[in-house]
């Protein structure tokens, strides 16, 4: 059984107050804004949330829940995660599109699915969208429209979650699908929340708004208390150096560092170096030039790292050494990825990110920071108190400092 820290009990009583308020409102899509740092667990709140609302006295209403999440492996992990933190209380139904066979979603189902496959901009890759044509559409089996308009002729109320709620969700696509289900309320989960609700709008009723503030999470050892940031401008100093070489050896110096204060401490926390790769691969290759992982993987040899052994792979078709990454003795001490874990991906002894300038389409990714900045230790805070070094996440990369955001 979790426990929930002050921070989480306090986020969660307001959340609950919120939601109800606005449950009694009587237009639909009233919006619940839960800003929340990454690393102050959301996922467990908000879990909380669902749950919490099965017992609260005087209050028991036909609802169901959809969980929107943007990728199929988080859909698992988020699924996976509510079924952990109530494994012997759990009174919710969790299901995935794996059972749409049953044609609706009944009275306190929670309905884990992959945004993408609704709001995609490729027509093939809106699986689960009923064709208008009628000639195309399948003759057994249900598409999504077909499972929300059965459940909505019961009378049942959905109330729609969506994760990371920053992303993708301003298209005409995205509020295509949101009008198709018609929540009754939205609970929108993010670091960093495109829509913050006016005081008028929470007065009159129209949305509700809860924030964590970043202090209370660092005060529970959940998190760091700052990013420290290389950029291009700090490189000046290696003048005749190829930059990237020097990211690398930055990173490499500074894992090796880090590694010495947790042996120092009696810690066996192994700190990981995050290696985030830009997408130029086909560019440079019809150039006939290096791709970066070549280069990346190249200098890892020279430093004497063996690739194969201490170094995991995370792309979308290809997975190395990834089984036991996240544990905080693992051997791993470098993982190479593009976009995969740039959310929803928890990896406490994630310590260093290095992250590589995309040059076709040069756009920081603010939410990857959000991988270094969980502590490995989250019960002895304590023991950290004099290693600032433990306390901070390191980021080099060769993007220019008015081009790199660190969120709150």
């Amino acid at each position: 059984m979790f426990t929930p820290l002050k921070f989480q009990i306090i986020a969660l009583e307001k959340l609950t107050e919120g939601f109800i308020h606005l449950w009694g409102q009587t237009e639909s899509k009233r919006n619940l804004v839960f800003k929340s740092p990454t690393g102050s667990g959301k996922t467990f709140i908000i879990c909380n949330l669902i749950n919490g609302l099965n017992t609260l006295p005087n209050w028991d209403y036909d609802k169901c829940f959809i969980w929107i999440t943007f990728s199929d492996e988080l859909v698992m992990q988020s699924k996976g995660k509510f079924e952990s933190y109530f494994n012997t209380t759990l009174q919710n139904n969790l299901i995935t599109i794996n059972d749409f066979n049953q044609g609706k979603l009944h009275k306190n189902d929670v309905l884990f699915i992959n945004w993408q496959k609704l709001v995609s901009r490729k027509a093939k890759d809106r699986v689960l969208r009923r064709p208008e044509e009628e000639e195309l559409r399948k003759e057994q089996g249900y598409y999504f429209e077909d499972f929300i308009e059965n459940t909505q002729i019961e009378g049942r109320e959905i109330v729609l979650v969506i994760d990371e709620s920053h992303k993708n969700r301003t298209t005409d696509l995205a509020q295509e699908v949101i009008d198709i289900i018609n929540p009754k309320i939205i609970l929108n989960v993010s670091a960093t929340p495109k829509y913050t609700p006016s005081p008028d709008d929470i007065e009159d009723g129209k949305a509700a708004y809860v924030r964590v503030k970043r202090t209370a999470v660092i005060e529970e050892g959940l998190i760091k208390e700052q990013v420290l940031t290389q950029t291009k401008e700090d490189l000046v100093s290696h003048q005749g150096k190829d930059q990237d070489e020097i990211l690398l050896d930055l990173a490499i110096e500074k894992r090796n560092e880090l590694r010495s204060e947790f042996k120092a401490l009696g810690k066996d926390v192994n700190p990981l170096v995050l290696i985030q790769l830009p997408n130029d691969d086909k560019k440079l290759i019809d150039k006939g030039q290096e791709t970066k992982e070549q280069i990346v993987t190249k200098h890892l040899k020279k430093k004497g790292i063996d690739t194969n052994e201490d170094v995991a792979y995370w792309f979308d078709s290809r997975k190395e050494n990834m089984d036991f990454i996240s544990e905080n003795d693992c051997g791993i001490n470098f993982m190479l990825f593009k976009q995969a874990a740039g959310t929803g991906w928890d990896c406490p002894r994630a310590h260093i990110l290095v992250m590589f300038r995309e040059i076709t389409s040069p756009v920081f990714h603010t939410q990857t920071i959000g991988r270094i900045l969980r502590m490995p230790e989250p019960n002895f805070a304590d023991d950290y108190k004099l290693n600032p070094n433990l306390r901070t996440g390191f980021l080099y990369t060769n993007y220019e400092r008015n081009e790199v955001k660190i969120p709150e």
